[in-house]
């Protein structure tokens, strides 16, 4: 028996188009998965993130500060104030 070589033709590529849309659908999840876990890791640690950065800022600024004004030591005192309004 003599099978049909464009049924099998055409066999192959439907499979070949779907086994291509699954492992697509199955690589796209894992995409969205890990950007899903970085945004929420990203998301828990904001507050400190945001206080790492000012503090990189305050000690840049003074840096530049300090080699301008020559240990000026009423320019930088040995204390910070923080003050937060009652809501």
């Amino acid at each position: 028996m003599i099978a049909d070589p464009a049924g099998q033709h055409f066999l192959f590529w439907i499979m070949f188009v779907i086994s291509l849309i699954f492992s697509s659908l199955v690589f796209l999840n894992f995409i969205i998965a890990e950007v899903t876990n970085s945004y929420n890791t990203v998301n828990e640690n904001i507050q400190s993130l945001i206080y790492k950065e000012r503090a990189e800022l305050i000690k840049e600024a003074e840096d530049i500060m300090f080699n301008t004004t020559k240990k000026d030591k009423s320019l930088f005192p040995k204390f910070i104030i923080i003050r937060e309004k009652d809501n």
